[in-house]
């Protein structure tokens, strides 16, 4: 059955919400929920364990605006939440504000600024947060000071500096992030995807560098050959030394 979008908080509200319903009934309408998420173009990862709860809502490269954002909040089990390169604003992400038990959040390469910040903020649970490619600044990371539980933190490609990050470290010392040294590692990067891509030729040619030599060593003894071989003709020739004597 086609489940129109605005009846999807309604389903969602059923489906993950713990109402009182038979546990088939529940794991039926937590189906619908994906179907909807699937059919604007977004995936979802299940927990396998009891009634299938919703972990995962990952949009990356979707392209959804504000309106794909419409009842995640009802998904009280979501505990990732991917929006990377999607059209999203910083008044669209007021409506994932409510979802506290959300402990990772990726927003690569959106058109957020400072302000989505003060949507982040009170998401108590939050411990990776992902900024970059955004145009957050040394301003926002002033905002997300008291989140306490934030274990690390992605700025690369924004306008947050070195002075920014030691700033909220005052308030944050056991946060990591990509400026440190070394920095922590992020697989959600395209940036340093793309530099790992273009190390790969010269690896590749170091390694064929190293095994010519090896292929070459037979050639070595070639002239060792040669040298026996010559050593030897003289005995072929040596009965010619007695013909003279013959003659005689």
């Amino acid at each position: 059955m086609f489940i129109r979008p605005r009846t999807l908080t309604a389903v969602l509200a059923v489906a993950v919400c713990g109402l009182s319903l038979a546990p088939s009934l529940a794991l039926a309408q937590a189906d619908k929920v994906v179907a909807e998420i699937q059919k604007r173009g977004g995936r979802v990862d299940r927990d396998e364990k009891g009634e299938k709860p919703i972990v995962t809502v990952n949009y990356g490269v979707s392209g959804i605006d504000d309106k794909g954002l419409d009842g995640l909040s009802e998904i009280k089990t979501l505990k990732k939440l991917t929006l990377n390169n999607t059209k999203i604003t910083d008044g669209g992400l007021s409506k994932i504000k409510p979802i506290g038990s959300l402990e990772r959040l990726y927003l690569v390469d959106t058109k957020i600024s400072d302000a989505a910040l003060d949507q982040i903020k009170d998401l108590k649970n939050l411990q990776v947060l992902s900024l970059a490619g955004t145009g957050v600044t040394d301003a926002g990371l002033d905002k997300i000071k008291g989140m306490a539980s934030l274990k690390e933190l992605f700025v690369y490609g924004t306008k947050v500096t070195d002075e920014g990050v030691k700033k909220l470290k005052t308030s944050l010392p056991k946060l990591k992030t990509d400026k440190d040294i070394p920095p922590v590692k992020a697989v959600t990067e395209p940036a340093k995807k793309e530099e790992m891509k273009k190390a790969e030729p010269a690896k590749k040619e170091e390694a064929k560098k190293k095994e010519e030599p090896k292929k070459d060593t037979p050639k070595k003894d070639e002239p060792k050959k040669k040298v026996e071989a010559k050593k030897e003709e003289p005995k072929k020739d040596a009965p010619k030394k007695d013909e003279p004597k013959k003659k005689a």
